[in-house]
């Protein structure tokens, strides 16, 4: 097996795993937003009311960025990892920062480490001729 066949045949598994993984991470920031924040007890100020559903949001809408057949996106795909990537980081860091931890948090965060993998794997596979050129 070559390196061609290698990369067909890995590429839709990583990219099925980025877009799960997104999908895990902006859902748990929803559903934080909704049960722990919006709905909840109201201890959460707004400002992380803020965060976590502007976290759903970029996760979800920076996935279909990445994978979506359109080929003036697939122009912006390397901005797009980027920016996944950035996210992820800046979640996990104010996930220590704050210091509020529990299991829904902690499994949150190998979710989110796992997806700068995949999506670090992801550009390493890529062609970046094709992409600048929207395919």
């Amino acid at each position: 097996m070559n390196a061609a066949e290698t990369h067909s045949r890995i590429g839709p598994i990583i990219q099925v795993g980025v877009i799960l993984l997104a999908l895990a991470a902006g859902i748990i920031h929803l559903y934080l937003f909704l049960i722990e924040g919006f709905l909840g007890s109201g201890a959460m100020g707004p400002v992380f009311q803020l965060l976590f559903v502007g976290n759903f949001f970029a996760y979800i809408t920076l996935a279909a960025a990445l994978y979506l057949p359109i080929s003036l996106l697939a122009r912006f795909r390397p901005v797009v990892r980027v920016l996944i990537i950035a996210i992820a980081v800046a979640a996990i860091a104010s996930y220590f920062y704050v210091n509020v931890r529990d299991t829904l948090g902690d499994v949150t965060q190998v979710i989110e480490v796992l997806l700068i993998v995949l999506v670090t794997v992801d550009a390493g596979m890529s062609n970046p001729r094709e992409e600048l050129a929207g395919r």
